[in-house]
Order: structure tokens, then sequence, then C-alpha cells
């Protein structure tokens, strides 16, 4: 049966959880036919297609309110856009984080924050050039670098040793910084090391069980003055997951070895530290709706 026909479907509702309170985002289509060829089912069967692309829309701007509310809610959480459609993800760190409480003021964490900061742009900059910059050096740090010095902690950037810790356990750079997505579990983050341990030139890694040399292995520095090896491996795998990557290290640089590191830790129990990660992922989405 031919017919001229316009075959249209709507569809919106009240956000109540956004970010503007009781937002109504309204979404629309209309399709016109001259000479459509179909019965009535397969103009049912269209519309429900056209009310899908409406409530799809909705629930794309729902999530989107929810995440902006979360952000102004709770800043200690981070989310990123991603895959160029303005979707956002819960950063790996977030996620593991959400519940952590920290028992020391907001002052004097924006302190250890700055600091490792820092620390982390000496060694990315390091690695890309061979070139040890001083933190007064680095231009875009520069707030950092002020929030330490005339900080009072009264903390310090040469108590610490990577140029060291390198010498000894020297590996393949194959990138630094780099933003990694999980599309399936809907995370992402950005990797300290991406490198590769070569059998060539194994130093002090020959000491170190369970490493897989000439094969890729992500790399994470850290500055505290205690090592928790647990929530570290848990957000490099949740990295390496994303990467295919099979093994994860820590390298631990701190002032209270002599030599300003500590040998690195590091596993190939993946499994393990996945199925942990999972497990935060989950009650974030349960806690937060995203």
């Amino acid at each position: 049966m031919r017919r001229n026909l316009e075959i249209s479907s709507s569809f919106g509702a009240t956000i109540s959880t956004g970010s503007f309170e009781n937002s109504k985002p309204f979404y629309s289509v209309k399709e016109v036919y001259e000479d459509f060829v179909g019965d009535d089912n397969a103009i049912k069967a269209r519309q429900q297609q056209l009310h899908d692309m409406c409530y799809s829309q909705f629930k794309a701007q729902a999530e989107m309110s929810n995440i902006e509310r979360i952000e102004k809610q709770y800043q200690n959480l981070r989310f990123y856009t991603v895959n160029g459609n303005g979707k956002k993800y819960p950063g790996v760190t977030s996620i593991i984080n959400m519940d952590k409480d920290f028992y020391i003021p907001q002052d004097e964490l924006n302190q250890y924050a700055a600091r490792g900061t820092l620390i982390h742009k000496q060694v990315e900059i390091f690695l890309k050039t061979g070139k040890w910059k001083a933190p007064k050096d680095i231009e875009e740090c520069s707030f950092q670098y002020l929030s330490v010095i005339k900080g009072t902690l009264g903390l310090d950037f040469e108590d610490v040793n990577f140029r060291g810790f390198f010498e000894k356990y020297p590996f393949k750079v194959i990138e630094t910084e780099k933003f990694v997505t999980n599309n399936e579990h809907q995370y992402c983050g950005r990797l300290d090391i991406l490198g590769k341990i070569e059998s060539s030139n194994k130093k002090d890694w020959s000491k170190i069980e369970n490493i897989i040399f000439d094969e890729p292995i992500i790399l994470d520095i850290k500055t505290s003055s205690t090592l928790d090896t647990m929530s570290g491996f848990t957000q490099q795998v949740a990295y390496a997951k994303a990467e295919g990557v099979k093994q994860v290290g820590l390298i631990h640089l701190t002032k209270n070895n002599k030599c300003g590191f500590a040998k690195p830790a590091t596993t190939t129990n993946m499994e393990r530290y996945w199925n942990l990660f999972l497990n935060k992922r989950r009650e974030f989405r349960t806690r937060f709706g995203v």
C-alpha cells in the first residue's frame, strides 16, 4: 500500500538528579514520505525506531547531567571526555579512591600532590630528552613548585633519585603519559610509562622475580613515604587491561632509603588485581550511577 505519510515520535522527561535542578530535555524527530510503502505494522515499527532514537539522546543527556552534578559535588573525582563524542568516563584513580579518607589537612595534601606532580614531570622530561631539569626550570609546573617551596611542610625534591634507579633498573621507553580507555567497562586514565625491560640490559632486574623480559610493562612512579602495592597494582592493572599488557611495576622513589629509591615492585598476577578493580568499578557505578 502506497500513501503520503508523516511519521514522528518524541521523548521528554525531567532529570531530577542533574546539575540543573529539574531540567527537562525534549527530543523529537519527524520523517515525511511522499510515497510510503508498508502497512500499519511497518508504520508502528518505524515510529518505535524514532522513539528509541529520542530516548537514546535523552539517556545520554541524563548521564552527562549526572556527571556534571558529581563533578561539582565531589571535586576529588575526575572524569575524562573520550571517543570524540562528548561522552565522559571516570578516571581509574577516582574509581579506586572514591571512598578513601585522608587524615591530613587539605593544604598538606596539596603540597604532597604538587611535589609528586613535579617529580613525575622531571622523570617524563628525562626519559624523553636524557636531560634532568631542576624543578624551578619547569615552567608548566611553576604553580606546583611554588606550592612546595612556600609550603609549611618543608618538602624537598632532592631526597629522591630516579636517575639512580634508572641506572640500576634500566628499561626501554615505548611511551610516556599515555591516555588509555576501556570502552567495555567505561573507564580511562593516564599511565606514567609504557616500557620494555630488555634481556640484553637486565642489570638489577635480574634479581626481580616474575619479570617477562622483552615484553611491554606498565611502570608507575610513586613518591609517597610508604608504598601501597595493593592500590598501586590495582591502578596499573586497570591500565594494562586497556592496553593488553601482561605485567606492571611500581617505581618507589623514597627518601626513606639513603639512595633515594627502593627495589621495584612488580606483578604478573593480573587477574587478582583486575577483579579488585572490577569490584571497585561496580561500586562506583552503584554509588554514582555512571
